[in-house]
């Protein structure tokens, strides 16, 4: 069915987890010397920013390291989002 509804939060879900399953297997497979370029990691995001206060003390960061396979990772779990 093509107009059926799909949750935005199963797509966030399967992104997480092509991500996950992306960058896990470039890890695994770094140690082949044809497939390292593949597998270098870049991390983009925010570094850990921490604000004292008197009553509060609030710690901000968000870093995530991907490489290709994770790259990879979230076009098939998009791919498969689709197809659902």
């Amino acid at each position: 069915m093509k107009g059926s509804y799909r949750s935005p939060w199963l797509l966030v879900i399967l992104l997480i987890l092509g991500g996950i399953l992306g960058s896990l297997i470039g890890d695994l497979l770094s140690g082949i010397p044809a497939l390292r370029i593949l597998a270098t990691a870049r991390s983009i995001g925010l570094p850990v920013t921490t604000l004292h206060l008197d009553v509060l003390t609030l710690t901000l960061g968000f870093t995530v390291k991907i490489n290709l396979f994770g790259v990879l990772g979230f076009i098939l779990a998009f791919l498969i989002y689709r197809r659902l």
